[in-house]
């Protein structure tokens, strides 16, 4: 990427150290003096079952939208996309045992390399740090000439390498431990959304333990790296085109506990804090209530809870970087009927999250600054998140899988998200009530036995409309202008070597 003001060197993150801790780890476990029987023993049990994984993933996105870049003269609706292709290799050991203890470990590496297919952007340029991009910027210079104007725009992006695994794990009964970089998906953090082609990595700890039907899950995580960065790096706050120099934080922890009542429904709490910066609170409980012999109804319901944790949120307030003054809930309910091939939902979430700013409302905000959080909210759409102060968002939607063509793992959908939100006028600066709405077309086939396991298709076309009032249009602006029209195609599959 390009090297960014303040940004603390990231060169203890470098691979040859994660590598070398791992075997300093196992050399601490089974050392070496007199013991050439333990080390020829060791040595077949990491060898007896190993895994070496093949992953292939194409993805492909694209956004149909209005663009103003006066440098170049752009303005208008315009395309742009980005479309890639990784390939990755990872490598599970066996799992020899601890002496006569209970506990087995193993070690877990893998790289992968992304490689730019094509790439097209109105007037050739992009924001840094806008989204989730594929690849990585390059070539990035600043447009403005005063202090606290301008944005960061980027001419290239380029394909890169990465090692993104590299852990040793504890396992035993029904728990495990992980030690070094690696996707952790566990208590309030995740490594990906489910239509995310590249993967968030980690560095810390990571704790698994089932006991009868309970869940134990947690992590203490010291840095991140993002799915399109090439590099472990800090844990970092709020970042995008308009400040490039962001805060960092020493260290996020989170924790789960989850109950299962059967496959009938269940309950989890979870929490999770980064240092100094945010606190984030979930709890849901969900039920299955069996209808007829081929129909049932599930009901879920949830809460998410933010709150600041420190000066550094102080910071991110007067960098006006925050999403909400101190505090900010989602509260949300989803009902899903399900008959034989058929399936009907709706779901509603009401967001609360009041920023004291002139210029923009507030927002729920799911991660902790870089670090990506876990949030399954049913009114989320394909682009938009529906989650502005104030927002009562709502969804109906209809599937369809083809069971009895033979083809239960292919599944045809359709969303249509609506909300009634308030939003600060641009001229009047009072609250204003308007309305937003988003259909969603989705396909997924992702097969779970036969010749194709391995394979996951996913194809999304999402079209956002909201009205003039949310769009904040005046007389002269054209009538479609906050319209976005997006499209993620993802295509991947993985085999065992």
């Amino acid at each position: 990427m390009f090297p960014i003001t303040g940004e603390k060197d990231c060169s203890k993150s470098s691979t040859k150290k994660v590598l070398l801790s791992v075997l300093l780890t196992y050399l601490t476990i089974f050392p070496l003096a007199g013991h050439t029987s333990v080390i020829s023993q060791t040595f077949d049990d990491l060898t007896t079952g190993d895994i070496t994984t093949v992953s292939l993933i194409n993805y492909y996105k694209s956004t149909e939208k209005y663009t103003k870049y006066a440098p170049k003269d752009i303005e208008g609706i315009y395309h742009q996309h980005e479309w890639g292709q990784s390939v990755g290799l990872f490598y599970k050991s066996g799992k020899p045992r601890i002496g006569q203890t209970p506990v087995k470990t193993n070690f877990n590496v893998g790289y992968g390399y992304v490689f730019e297919l094509d790439t097209s952007y109105p007037g050739d340029v992009h924001n840094w740090n806008a989204g989730e991009k594929i690849f990585k910027s390059k070539d990035c210079f600043w447009t403005g000439k005063e202090p606290g104007t301008g944005q960061y725009k980027c001419n290239e992006s380029e394909g890169y390498g990465k090692l993104p695994v590299a852990n040793i794990q504890f396992s035993w009964g029904s728990g495990s431990m992980k030690i070094g970089d690696g996707f952790y998906t566990v208590g309030l953090i995740s490594t990906a959304d489910h239509d995310d082609a590249l993967l968030a990595s980690y560095r810390g700890i990571m704790l698994k333990q089932n006991y009868q039907e309970y869940l134990f899950d947690g992590a203490f995580v010291t840095d991140f790296m993002a799915g399109n960065e090439d590099k472990m790096g800090d844990l970092r706050g709020n970042s995008n085109y308009y400040d490039i120099n962001p805060l960092t934080y020493d260290n996020l922890y989170t924790a789960r506990v989850r109950r299962k009542f059967g496959n009938d429904g269940g309950y989890q709490i979870a929490y999770g804090e980064a240092k100094d910066y945010l606190r984030r609170y979930h709890t849901d409980a969900w039920y299955t209530m069996g209808l007829a012999p081929q129909t049932s109804l599930f009901m879920k319901a949830q809460y998410y809870y933010n709150h600041e944790a420190g000066d550094l949120w102080q910071k991110e307030l007067e960098k006006d970087l925050a999403n909400f003054q101190s505090y900010a809930s989602a509260l949300s309910y989803e009902f899903q009927l399900d008959h034989d091939a058929w399936s009907l939902w709706y779901g509603f979430t009401k967001i609360n999250a009041p920023l004291d700013s002139p210029d923009k409302n507030g927002s729920f905000s799911y991660g902790f600054g870089n670090a990506k959080g876990w949030l399954k909210l049913p009114t989320t759409g394909g682009y938009h998140g529906f989650r502005r102060d104030g927002t009562e968002a709502m969804v109906v939607g209809l599937s369809y899988d083809f069971r009895h063509l033979g083809l239960q793992d292919l599944e045809l959908s359709y969303r249509y998200h609506w909300a009634d939100s308030p939003i600060k006028g641009k001229n009047s600066g009072d609250i204003e009530y308007g309305s937003e709405y988003e259909h969603v077309i989705e396909a997924k086939y992702i097969p779970k036995s036969g010749m194709l396991k391995g394979l996951n298709f996913n194809f999304k076309q999402s079209f956002y409309r909201p009205d003039d009032t949310i769009a904040q249009l005046t007389s002269e602006d054209i009538p479609n202008k906050a319209d976005k029209t997006t499209i993620k195609l993802i295509i991947g599959y993985s085999f065992n070597l």
